[in-house]
């Protein structure tokens, strides 16, 4: 054993894997940069439930030309998409906008499971963005990365890196100093980035975030840190203003990381893949998330609002069917009906760092019946969490 031959060997897998993430993100970058959602007139006449002589109407008072492209064919993008509904009476309108009232708490929710591959990262992005572009009331959604991996960032915010911009780690160990004037609260409501959806921000991760953890214990054993669990929800409390719902997608490890999120959350939504494995994995860590609990107690958590499993990858086949009936079982107070399905349109998306509803059917390059399928499923799983918000709204409305 030599320490000088394995620093060097640990030093050149770092340069090598730098150079590979370097490499692939910029293409990336380049073969995928994501376009803002196009509609058809038939999409979009549909989105917004009104006819196509309504939509043209209103297409008209916005001044916008929908045949102004290339090709002529008429197409809007989803920003404009957003100035034609807000022209929309609201007799028109699918639903009203939705103003949260002073009673009504922002709605912050954790995607978490230790067990890695249980679909966290495209469960978030798919539920953020069904949740900000598929119902009507507008929601204001953000979006945290708390993985250091940064999967999710490359969906919304992939050149947030190459740019500067601050990630969760740099807001959470204090790795930024402020422009002249510019205060804390500007600072962190800068860093949820703008994405491809107008009401739906990021704050995203970076490669260096992997250091939050290392940072923790340096911090917690000097005694730096009296309050280890609570500085993502000190963040979130600067720009609870600004967001109705908070999706958080986590590392599939029990650190810090994830008991901020833990702690900043009002709701718990569980990934769990229809296998064996995964399942027994899972239940290794049900067992022992009591513990988990008991820590964010002693810190002084309120209790989530509601706490759900959402069974994910499921494939139709008997082995399926005997393993959910298992979790139904055991589970059944805890499991959504609805589960997300085994998908192709799923993998093609998320490989063009999109989720379902980042595209319309017209722009799907594969075969159109599959994706309308997964957008439909994506959305009936979505509802059933927009349901589970309404109705702690609704219990605190009238409290």
């Amino acid at each position: 054993m030599d320490t000088n031959h394995t620093t060097q060997d640990f030093q050149q897998l770092k340069e090598g894997a730098d150079q590979y993430i370097k490499r692939r993100n910029l293409r990336l970058l380049a073969n995928h940069r994501k376009e803002l959602r196009n509609f058809t007139r038939a999409e979009a006449s549909t989105y917004l439930g009104i006819d196509a002589k309504t939509l043209d109407k209103y297409v008209a008072s916005t001044e916008i030309d929908p045949r102004r492209h290339e090709d002529s064919q008429w197409s809007i993008d989803i920003e404009e998409m957003y100035q034609v509904r807000a022209l929309l009476p609201e007799s028109l309108r699918k639903e009203i906008k939705f103003e949260r009232s002073s009673k009504q708490t922002a709605q912050v929710i954790v995607i978490q499971n230790q067990k890695g591959g249980v679909g966290k990262t495209v469960s978030a992005a798919t539920i953020a963005s069904g949740l900000a572009t598929e119902f009507h009331q507008e929601y204001r959604v953000g979006l945290i990365d708390m993985d250091g991996q940064a999967t999710l960032s490359m969906y919304y915010a992939p050149e947030a890196a190459q740019e500067g911009c601050l990630s969760v780690g740099d807001l959470m160990m204090r790795n930024f100093d402020l422009d002249e004037g510019e205060t804390y609260e500007q600072a962190v409501s800068e860093a949820f980035l703008p994405t491809t959806i107008p009401n739906l921000r990021i704050l995203p991760a970076s490669q260096t975030d992997r250091a939050i953890e290392g940072w923790f214990h340096e911090q917690v054993f000097s005694q730096q840190l009296p309050s280890p669990y609570s500085i993502l929800s000190t963040i979130i409390d600067t720009v609870k203003d600004e967001f109705d719902i908070i999706i958080i997608d986590t590392p599939p490890s029990l650190g810090y990381a994830t008991y901020n999120a833990y702690y900043a959350a009002t709701s718990v939504v569980f990934p769990l893949s229809i296998t064996e494995n995964d399942i027994d994995a899972t239940c290794s860590y049900f067992s022992y998330i009591p513990q988990v609990w008991a820590l964010l107690k002693n810190a002084d958590h309120a209790g989530y609002d509601f706490m759900k499993i959402l069974l994910t990858n499921h494939k139709d086949s008997s082995t399926t069917t005997e393993l959910m009936n298992s979790l139904y079982d055991h589970f059944a107070p805890y499991l959504y009906s609805k589960e997300f399905k085994n998908s192709e349109a799923i993998r093609q998306s998320s490989s063009l760092l999109s989720t379902v509803f980042d595209m319309s059917k017209s722009e799907y390059p594969k075969s159109k019946s599959t994706f309308q399928t997964a957008q439909q499923n994506s959305y009936e799983v979505t509802s059933q969490i927009q349901r589970d918000i309404l109705s702690v709204w609704r219990e605190q409305e009238q409290a």
